[in-house]
């Protein structure tokens, strides 16, 4: 009950910040802007850790829960079970593949990721 709670408080509050820097403190906002004294990369500090605590808390929750995890794959016939556990890990793979992408992309000098952004300007 405890793990649930924490989950729906993170997942709150995971999306509340995340529409306040999209919305209301949006790239280019820099200093300039602020919401309770806390300029956009603050903010984008507070997200970032309530997002890592959200990844530990939904973890403990499916560890809590891997017995209930199991006993439904076990609970069915043989062939239903393997088109589940193959779907199971199929969609695993690919969320760790998405989340694992901007980890493992090179990254843009300044000068390279001012000239890409003004040239996406200039095609307006």
């Amino acid at each position: 009950m405890l793990v649930d709670a924490l989950s729906f408080i993170g997942f709150i509050m995971l999306t509340s910040t995340g529409i306040l820097l999209h919305f209301l403190l949006p790239p280019g906002s820099g200093m300039q802007s602020s919401i309770w004294d806390l300029n956009r990369h603050q903010w984008g500090d507070i997200h970032f850790y309530i997002a890592v605590i959200f990844f530990f808390v939904l973890a403990t929750h499916l560890l809590l829960h891997r017995h209930i995890i199991m006993n439904m794959v076990k609970g069915q016939d043989r062939k239903e079970a393997r088109f589940r556990l193959g779907l199971g890990l199929t969609g695993l793979i690919v969320i760790l593949m998405l989340a694992s992408a901007p980890l493992i992309s090179p990254q843009q000098s300044g000068q390279e990721s001012n000239r890409q952004h003004q040239g996406n300007i200039d095609k307006r």
